[in-house]
């Protein structure tokens, strides 16, 4: 837990909306394009899925939210060592997003393997629900883009339909075994999916739905 101060300029360990705004002004100042996109992760964990994304779009800026501290100080190490300066990461909750995001700032939400809280009692604690896609609607800008990948086929369902409902998004890919489709040519692998390949591959579930 010491080592999480140890990366002042890759990431916020106890952020509060004016440290999260103060970092994320000076980072934006490096990066090359004032039209850059803005993306942001939900579970980054240590760091692989952001990191390659960042490495492909150096003009686009990224945020990574993760609550583990040891993911959080690996994913900082190896921005530190790759010398990439366009993520920032912060020991955050993505419920509380729309606390440090002012609206119309957000391109694009990337949710990865996110807790699927098998139970049906708790099913009332995952991330991806209508009433947080309707918190998160007026964060993204115009044509802000989600994309959800899980191997927890069920939830991969129920968010399909969710969203199937709601007026404000709409599904334009959809695969319910991404590594075996027409998407897995540009499908970046998280620390999960490397784990998968080792065990078999099972199917995994990916959409990507546009803002209306």
């Amino acid at each position: 837990m010491a080592r999480i101060y140890d990366y002042p300029e890759q990431l916020i360990p106890h952020p509060s909306p004016e440290n999260f705004q103060q970092l994320w002004n000076s980072k934006k100042g490096n990066i090359p394009a004032a039209s850059g996109k803005v993306h942001l992760e939900i579970g980054s964990g240590s760091g692989r899925y952001l990191i390659e994304w960042a490495q492909a779009n150096p003009q686009d800026f990224f945020i990574g939210l993760e609550l583990r501290y040891k993911r959080l100080v690996l994913a900082a190490k190896k921005m530190e060592q790759q010398n990439i300066h366009n993520i920032l990461l912060m020991r955050e909750r993505g419920e509380f997003l729309h606390e440090y995001l002012p609206n119309d700032s957000m391109d694009f939400m990337h949710i990865n393997f996110p807790d699927p809280w098998s139970k049906k009692s708790r099913r009332k604690h995952r991330i991806l629900s209508a009433e947080f896609l309707n918190r998160m609607l007026p964060l993204f800008r115009s044509k802000g883009e989600l994309m959800f990948k899980t191997d927890h086929l069920e939830y991969f369902e129920t968010v399909t339909e969710i969203l199937q409902q709601l007026k404000t998004y709409t599904i334009v890919e959809h695969t319910s075994d991404l590594h075996g489709s027409e998407y897995n040519e540009h499908n970046i692998l998280t620390e999960f999916e490397m784990l998968f390949k080792s065990k078999g591959n099972p199917p995994i579930g990916f959409l990507r739905a546009e803002v209306i």
